[in-house]
């Protein structure tokens, strides 16, 4: 470089110095527009109170009274247990069942094709037994039978169906004796969804529940606490947390054939914001997850640029199915001072929700710090051409 080439280089330095001043003051009197991971706990604090039409939030310390008092509230839900009640047994005969009916007969035999069993003694009578062909129950509900013509028999049980036709053999027969038993059922529930087996899960006199039928489709293939159960019955509907159910409680209702249940998958997930090491959402991936896993599984604040007196967990008071808020839903932050040593037996027992957000707070100091390094790369270039002219 010339020596007039460097002297016109620092008198346009000298020139733009003024502006460069002005241009410095701007950026100390606008720290707020520098760049940010999220607010600072003072501007946490003062989004709680409020401002004029915007509401603001409840914000709660975390101490260990808090944390004792503490209770994530769950809106009431109908569940399972609101839809119709099932309308037949596994019993009950239904259209397209098969039925295989006996028939005993004492004299005259009207069925059987094998020779009487005579019981010894003169005028002893004679007894038979026959099985008639397998027969199906047709769309109407009805069977028909030799001598006995067609009779209802969809929505009875066996028994019943047993009395109809000894009923009808009267007169017919000598003292029959009727026998009727399922001999296929079509009676079955659908599983789909997030289970290992999907498909028809038949029903039986036993009284199958939907536990009975999550575990006859193999089970689910995650977590019970990430699964949801939707069984819809007929033109109704209904949903609950798999880990909500308890074998043979209300919940636990008595499938009905055609029921269709489907398993869905919905984890529980959290949210970490601001100025953490890893700003992302997280599966809890167990059933009970503290604040303290919580934060160390997102790298815990950074250690340049976080407040580690204002971590802030945010979620709202009430939830409903699904963990959306509630209609009557509060928002509420709950502030941990991770500088005071019990913080962290506090950490450990406060538990955390689905659909939490977790934001570490950026460090008040951070601003200036950021506005120096911004000056810095601003004043470079100039303070690099002084130094050029001085040679």
């Amino acid at each position: 470089m010339n020596l007039a080439e460097s002297s016109y280089r620092l008198q346009r330095f000298q020139r733009l110095r003024p502006a460069a001043c002005v241009l410095a003051l701007a950026a100390l009197g606008g720290c707020a527009a520098l760049p940010s991971s999220g607010p600072t706990a003072a501007a946490v604090t003062a989004a709680g109170r409020g401002a004029p039409g915007v509401p603001g939030f409840q914000i709660v310390e975390l101490t260990p009274e808090a944390v004792a008092r503490l209770q994530v509230a769950s809106a009431p839900a109908a569940g399972l247990s609101s839809l119709p009640k099932a309308a037949a047994g596994a019993d009950v005969i239904l259209p397209g069942d098969t039925l295989q009916v006996s028939i005993f007969e004492v004299g005259a035999s009207l069925f059987s094709t094998r020779p009487s069993l005579a019981f010894e003694g003169a005028g002893a009578p004679s007894a038979a037994g026959a099985s008639l062909p397998p027969v199906a129950v047709g769309r109407d509900g009805g069977v028909s039978l030799p001598y006995v013509g067609r009779i209802v028999a969809a929505g009875l049980t066996p028994d019943a169906v047993a009395a109809r036709i000894q009923a009808a053999l009267v007169g017919k027969s000598q003292a029959p004796q009727v026998m009727v038993t399922v001999r296929e059922k079509l009676s079955a529930a659908v599983v789909m969804g997030d289970v290992r087996k999907p498909g028809r899960v038949p029903l039986t006199v036993a009284g199958e529940r939907v536990l009975d039928a999550v575990a006859l489709a193999g089970g689910t293939l995650n977590p019970a606490q990430d699964e949801w159960v939707h069984v819809r019955r007929g033109g109704a509907e209904a949903t609950a947390s798999l880990a909500s159910l308890s074998a043979g409680s209300d919940d636990d209702i008595v499938l009905s054939p055609d029921d269709r249940v489907e398993l869905i998958y919905r984890p529980r997930t959290f949210s970490v914001f601001g100025a953490a090491g890893k700003v992302s959402e997280y599966p809890f991936q167990s059933p009970r997850l503290s604040l303290a896993e919580a934060v160390a599984r997102a790298g815990g604040p950074a250690e340049q640029q976080a407040d580690p007196s204002a971590v802030f967990v945010f979620r709202y008071d009430r939830v409903g199915p699904g963990f959306a808020p509630a209609a009557d839903a509060r928002p509420v932050a709950y502030r941990l001072d991770l500088t005071q040593a019990r913080s962290y037996f506090v950490a450990q027992s406060f538990e955390m929700a689905p659909r939490d957000v977790v934001y570490v707070a950026n460090a008040q100091s951070n601003q200036p710090a950021k506005l120096l390094q911004i000056l810095n790369l601003f004043f470079q270039p100039f303070y690099t051409v002084k130094v050029l002219s001085q040679n």
